[in-house]
């Protein structure tokens, strides 16, 4: 599951600067303007509004199926709330007809592990198992929770999520840490002792080194906490929503994408995934209304000599500021 490949990135802008922007409220606020001017009038509001929505509830007390299926259903909004919540209820029900009184949490793990990778009648003999075909979610919609409660092949958003949403429901001290392009379970039991668990392959017992030994996992990422890190719950919603940044992209809505990026960031500040998206969407728009129309920077009309320039800082400037915090791209 995890081996190493190179999801799509856009190259940095290849047009050299005229000159160099500030960094501050200016750059912020014209990025923001020339973003509105080029989506249609109600999209960009919708769209940011209901991830920021996201996180108003107290992120210490809310349920992460809430989250999973709320983001989910800004994508698909025919997914009907309640149902996928009633699922989410019933797999509960049917885990603690599994359990003995007074569970510890070792025991709650291993009823967890039954309930998703072993056929039984408590999954009507079709156990979830990992989606080879799609092992990245590049099909956004196999990153949706219902997807995944539905055919039963799950991918490294699914697979971790489901695990942590009935592992928090049983009052598991379960959360989610990142990895390059792959989220995992950090368990803690009953002793204290804190365990990662890879759902990919039956939410085994997995070492930090294994990670390392398969990933580009740099020593300033693990100082600057882009993985291997448990999240807070803040920082797992961001996660979770990471999902619409991806929808977006993958319809071409480049403009609502670097809006969004921009809410995540602001809520986890240090999520490079989400800098390469948005360093991604602005070449695209890059591409879409300066590469494939002016040859050169020297034939770019003056009046959108501004536009190209900012939209070069937000290229550059994502990608360097990932960079920095010890990124590094998937290699094949």
């Amino acid at each position: 599951m995890l081996s190493a490949k190179r999801f799509p990135l856009a190259p940095k802008s290849r047009y050299t600067s005229a000159a160099s922007f500030k960094q501050g409220l200016f750059m912020r606020i014209l990025v923001a303007v020339l973003i509105l001017l080029s989506l249609p009038p109600r999209a960009f509001a919708d769209v940011t509004d209901e991830v920021a929505e996201l996180f108003q509830q107290n992120p210490d007390t809310t349920d992460l199926a809430a989250i999973k299926i709320a983001a989910d259903h800004i994508i698909d909004p025919s997914i009907n709330i309640a149902d996928q919540l009633a699922q989410i209820d019933q797999m509960v029900e049917t885990i603690q007809t599994m359990l003995p009184d007074n569970p510890d949490a070792w025991t709650r793990i291993r009823a967890i592990r039954q309930f998703i990778y072993e056929p039984g009648p408590w999954n009507d003999q079709r156990a979830f198992s990992y989606d080879h075909d799609d092992p990245y979610g590049l099909d956004v919609h196999n990153k949706l929770l219902g997807d995944y409660i539905q055919d039963r092949r799950g991918n490294c958003i699914t697979m971790p999520f489901l695990f942590l949403i009935l592992g928090q429901r049983l009052g598991l001290d379960v959360t989610p840490a990142l990895a390059p392009l792959h989220v995992l379970v950090n368990f803690t039991d009953d002793q204290g002792e804190t365990y990662n668990l890879e759902t990919t392959s039956g939410a085994g017992l997995t070492r930090d080194q294994h990670y390392r030994d398969l990933l580009p996992i740099t020593d300033a990422a693990l100082d600057n906490g882009l993985y291997l890190t448990p999240l807070t719950r803040e920082q797992s919603i961001a996660v979770i929503a990471a999902v619409v940044l991806d929808d977006l992209i993958a319809r071409k809505q480049y403009g609502e994408a670097i809006a969004v990026a921009d809410v995540l960031l602001a809520h986890h500040p240090r999520f490079a995934y989400v800098m390469v998206k948005k360093a991604t969407a602005a070449y695209h728009l890059l591409q879409a209304e300066f590469y494939s129309k002016y040859p050169i920077a020297s034939d770019v009309p003056a009046e959108r000599v501004a536009e190209l320039m900012v939209l070069q800082q937000v290229n550059q400037s994502a990608f360097e500021q990932a960079e920095t915090l010890g990124w590094r791209p998937l290699m094949r």
